[in-house]
């Protein structure tokens, strides 16, 4: 498997806060999504908690995983700061384990896409199947690859986002991009300018889901599909739709019968 390359890019977890305050789009999706299932729930990669804390205050049992101590340090103390019970594990997700089965496991925000090979994608389907209660379900959130946008070079630089800061200032996010189909892997150069002003850069990978092969990953690793929405809206998915959000759970073994 491919050794992870994006732990540099979440240790400042503070900063990860900051740059992500305003983001809320999806977390009405998971939260009724968790509320349904009613608990246990597993949320992997959990970062600070961005999600996980907004769940927890529905009431609802739920566990935050990740690989980064920083992001889990900051999830901790935010959870304490409300008095919120929440178990944090840090663990890899392509080899987690825990004594308990969940009735819905999910990964947001294409957290699934920092895992750069076959190998390590299905590492992480089956890890997460282990771990699914009878009749649980598994949330895929990726984006769906927009060939124009794969088409980009790193010469064409463009605004990314803006980010607001406490101190009522903003930043300015710039990137660059450059897809290799060899590999599938989109490669982001972030450019982080107060004014004009450099304060960081990022440079992220992103390895590309295809539609069909993700169902066909997931059907590889136990899953069946049972639906497929294309934004947090629960909109019907189609080619152009700009996320893949899949809700799995285990193929049932049927009986074989003699034709």
């Amino acid at each position: 498997m491919t050794p992870l390359d994006c732990l540099d890019l979440y240790e400042d977890a503070e900063f990860y806060d900051v740059e992500f305050s305003t983001r809320d789009l999806e977390i009405p999706f998971f939260r009724k999504h968790a509320r349904q299932a009613g608990g246990p729930v597993l949320e992997v990669a959990c970062g600070t908690g961005r999600i996980t804390l907004p769940i927890a205050r529905e009431g609802v049992d739920v566990t935050g995983l990740d690989v980064s101590r920083s992001m889990l340090e900051q999830a901790r103390r935010k959870a304490c700061a409300e008095g919120l019970n929440i178990e944090w594990i840090e663990q890899d997700c392509r080899d987690m384990n825990h004594a308990r089965r969940f009735a819905l496991i999910f990964s947001a925000t294409n957290a699934m896409q920092h895992l750069l090979d076959f190998e390590s994608a299905c590492a992480f389907l089956q890890s997460a199947h282990g771990l699914l209660a009878p009749g649980g379900r598994l949330i895929l959130d990726v984006f769906n690859p927009n060939l124009i946008k794969l088409a980009r070079t790193f010469a064409a630089r463009y605004l990314h986002k803006t980010i607001a800061t406490p101190d009522g200032q903003s930043i300015r996010v710039e990137a660059a991009t450059e897809y290799h189909a060899d590999t599938q892997i989109l490669h982001f150069d972030l450019f982080y300018l107060r004014g004009e002003q450099l304060v960081r850069t990022k440079r992220v990978n992103m390895r590309c889901y295809f539609p069909e092969e993700l169902l066909a990953l997931c059907r590889y690793n136990g899953l069946e599909i049972v639906n497929r929405f294309g934004d947090y809206d629960e909109g019907q998915f189609s080619g152009s739709s700009a996320k893949q959000i899949l809700i799995c759970q285990s193929i049932e073994k049927r009986p074989f019968k003699n034709s």
